[in-house]
């Protein structure tokens, strides 16, 4: 943050530079930027090799490890008789097949996979 003491110096060596000179000084500024983000990326990293090391882990591991379980998508609960490898949980939305065969006049439970 900047302070407002430093805001007005700045305000004022802003208004008194020439175009050339406020090029200069945005380069200047991108360039710290740079520079600070580095420092920090730096840090980070510094930091989460330790958090990984204290847990016997290294941090390519923790990125493999995403502590959720994966769901899987669902029993097939309706195909297509016409294609029997085209099949649909029931969830999510309806498959083209589906669609065409009920505004066929087709009920739903005509495609219900038999068990």
């Amino acid at each position: 943050m900047v302070s407002k003491a430093m805001s007005q110096t700045l305000d004022d060596i802003i208004e008194s530079s020439s175009i050339e000179e406020l090029k200069a000084l945005i380069k200047q500024a991108e360039s710290a930027i740079e520079k600070k983000k580095h420092s920090e990326i730096e840090g980070i990293r510094e930091a989460w090799i330790k958090m990984a090391e204290r847990i016997d882990m290294t941090p390519e591991e923790i990125l493999q490890h995403s502590g959720r379980k994966k769901r899987s998508s669902g029993k097939a609960k309706y195909w297509n008789p016409a294609n029997p490898t085209q099949t649909w949980t029931g969830f999510g939305k309806k498959p083209n097949w589906l669609k065409d065969g009920l505004a066929a006049g087709q009920p739903l439970e005509s495609f219900l996979i038999p068990e």
